[in-house]
């Protein structure tokens, strides 16, 4: 639920085999399928140990498949959270904990191996009740990531990458964020801020100086507890665009001609 898995040692032993070109204590690119065509590019490790050991890591780069993860496996991902949180009350030092849930609660994910460059994963038991589809929302936007991180210095929750306007509606209900809008064919970027996306924001409709047929998107979502600076994160990257991007704020810029910062209302520090 954090950073990837072990493999057993008979696939540790195929990958020995088959992928010299990583090293003990390196890492090569490897290609996981899990429920769509396109394949997830994870990462393959080699651990630096006397025994061959190897286990596939997730939490570098493209964290999508980590998300995934989560939002399938929420049952495990809140008690393995839960379990954390108790153990850090009853013990200190800095040992590490691992949880375990008991037989009759837990779920599985099998992995087989296609190739030396392909693995694919299959969902074999996954729990469900009334609860899931509120967990898989807490889980998408990092709630239960952020209760337990100790100290909770953590300003967003979640970052997308960008996305097609025709997925919009998949998105509408994300709250507390600050969002990009493109235009790829006019070369335009806008960002605002939103207390709930859907009501701010309508698809390929002219919004705030952003001319109509924009087509991709993406958003930050800041905690919770951070939600009374929303507009100040916001006022922060707008800035940080102007100064870098051509814009119509009036702030001296590198003016890059790629795109060009729609917003007007940008304060100066």
């Amino acid at each position: 639920m954090k950073w990837g898995t072990r493999f057993p040692k008979e696939i540790g032993e195929f990958f020995w085999k088959h992928r010299k070109n990583i090293k003990q204590g390196k890492r090569g690119k490897i290609r996981v399928y899990w429920g769509r065509k396109k394949p997830y590019l994870l990462e393959l490790e080699h651990i630096k140990r006397k025994k061959r050991e190897w286990r596939l890591r997730w939490d570098v780069d493209d964290r999508q498949f980590l998300n995934k993860v989560r939002r399938t496996f929420v049952q495990s991902y809140f008690a393995l959270k839960g379990q954390r949180e108790a153990f850090s009350h009853r013990k200190t030092g800095k040992k590490r904990f691992k949880g375990k849930l008991p037989g009759g609660k837990q779920e599985v994910l099998i992995f087989r191996v296609l190739n030396e460059n392909a693995i694919s994963c299959k969902v074999f038991i996954q729990i469900k009740n009334d609860w899931n589809a509120l967990f898989e929302r807490l889980a998408d936007e990092n709630v239960f990531g952020w209760l337990f991180v100790k100290g909770g210095h953590y300003l967003i929750a979640r970052s997308t990458s960008w996305i097609p306007t025709e997925d919009f509606k998949k998105h509408a209900d994300a709250g507390n964020v600050v969002y990009y809008l493109a235009h790829t064919k006019k070369k335009l970027l806008y960002i605002g801020k939103a207390k709930n996306l859907g009501v701010r924001v309508k698809p390929w409709e002219e919004h705030e100086g952003m001319p109509a047929g924009w087509n991709k998107f993406r958003y930050d979502i800041l905690l919770p507890k951070h939600k009374d600076i929303l507009g100040r994160v916001e006022d922060h990257t707008i800035r940080a665009f102007a100064y870098v991007l051509k814009s119509k704020a009036g702030i001296s810029s590198l003016g890059p001609e790629r795109y060009t910062l729609v917003n007007r209302a940008c304060k100066k520090p």
